[in-house]
């Protein structure tokens, strides 16, 4: 292992898909750090914000051989900076994580491999899925929960509208609307009742901007952002 001239771990993240979440990130990582290492020091971290128009119209193409070289080029400048692991700071940008071209030559912590784990250890088994609607119709759950016996439930498909109206129109260009929560809440409330659900995954990072408690409509809510913050700050401080 490479370590930075200081002697610690050095993260990378891919960011700016979208931006909000990017920052959310970076206070999300600070402030783990800091509980799990109360000594005045902070993560070293390098972030590489990509252009997430171009990305989202890719997504929405589903170009994910596109994303994957946009990709590429970013996480392979971070390792030239030093970086030894990296993230991608998005749900969405993981439909492209086996296309990446160049391949990454530093690992990656997958977002919903620390989902499941911790998914599993909570002794979940039925869970709802909110994000973009390229992550509520993809397999990218399902094919990656399903073998650890949880399955993965999505909203209706007007359900489905709503959760990405709410994302792409007001929580990327950071809007947090009180009424945007509550349709939320009542999604998840919905499928509480008729899927009988036992949490709920927020599969896009922006959706931890509004949905901000440990449970929704009475359910857990899996916040998939800090779990791949928790995850790479067991790494930065090699109990991983």
């Amino acid at each position: 292992m490479v370590e930075s001239a200081d002697g610690g771990r050095v993260l990378g993240i891919v960011g700016g898909t979208g931006p909000e979440s990017t920052i959310d990130y970076y206070r999300s990582l600070v402030a783990t750090w800091r509980r799990r290492r109360p000594d005045g020091s902070y993560p070293r971290v390098i972030i590489n914000s990509i252009e997430a128009g171009r990305i989202f119209r890719y997504l929405a193409e589903a170009d994910f051989g596109a994303v994957g070289r946009d990709l590429g080029p970013a996480i392979a400048a971070l390792a030239a900076a030093g970086c030894e692991r990296a993230l991608l700071a998005s749900n969405a940008s993981h439909l492209a994580f086996d296309q990446i071209d160049p391949p990454p030559s530093i690992p990656l912590i997958h977002i919903v491999d620390a989902a499941r784990e911790a998914a599993t250890r909570a002794g979940h088994r039925r869970l709802a899925l909110l994000g973009t609607r390229f992550v509520m119709e993809s397999n990218l759950y399902p094919a990656r929960f399903g073998p650890a016996g949880v399955e993965v439930v999505v909203p209706a498909p007007d359900e489905q509208d709503l959760v990405h109206g709410i994302y792409f129109d007001e929580l990327v260009a950071g809007i947090v609307r009180d009424e945007s929560r509550d349709a939320l809440r009542a999604v998840v409330a919905t499928m509480r009742e008729r899927d009988s659900i036992d949490g709920v995954i927020l599969g896009g990072t922006e959706l931890a901007l509004i949905l901000t408690e440990p449970t929704c409509a009475g359910v857990p809510v899996l916040n998939t952002a800090q779990i791949q913050v928790d995850t790479a700050v067991e790494w930065l401080l090699g109990t991983a």
